[in-house]
């Protein structure tokens, strides 16, 4: 193998288990702080539901990336906990919409509570340069997998 090769693939493989640390101790951080005992796909619905309003199960499994059956598992705890609730379309009463309670936009306010002082954790002793540098290597990761995700 080509030593640069190697070499390449040597600090990819350090950048993997990087990651692949920092992704355990943001989880476990959020478990931390998580008093109301919801998955971070479960949080993140909630946060779609208050940002973009009512919303169809299948345009939330397009936003979160999961299946509609996910979606509905998910809801249905979501309505148990009553952070969300189903509601009919006023256009077409066919249509089943998703939506924020009021419980849940209090949820919200902890949710970015929570966001908040994981990142200000996280990003402790950081320069304003290293912030940007982070935030588009991020960036330019994901639309590396979106790339990819789409060409398939």
């Amino acid at each position: 193998m080509d030593e640069r090769l190697r070499e390449k693939q040597e600090k990819l493989i350090e950048m993997d288990d990087a990651f692949r640390l920092l992704r355990r101790l943001i989880n476990a951080e959020y478990n931390r702080f998580n008093v109301h005992g919801l998955g971070m796909t479960e949080g993140k619905m909630v946060l779609l539901l208050d940002e973009l309003g009512p919303q169809k199960a299948s345009a939330m499994a397009e936003l979160l990336r999961i299946t509609s059956g996910a979606v509905t598992g998910i809801a249905d705890r979501l309505i148990e906990h009553g952070y969300i609730d189903r509601a009919r379309s006023d256009q077409d009463r066919r249509i089943v919409l998703l939506e924020i309670t009021d419980e849940g936009r209090k949820l919200v306010g902890f949710i970015h509570e929570m966001r908040q002082r994981i990142m200000n954790e996280l990003y402790d002793g950081f320069e304003a340069e290293e912030m940007e540098l982070a935030t588009k290597m991020f960036q330019k990761m994901s639309r590396n997998l979106e790339a990819k995700r789409e060409s398939e």
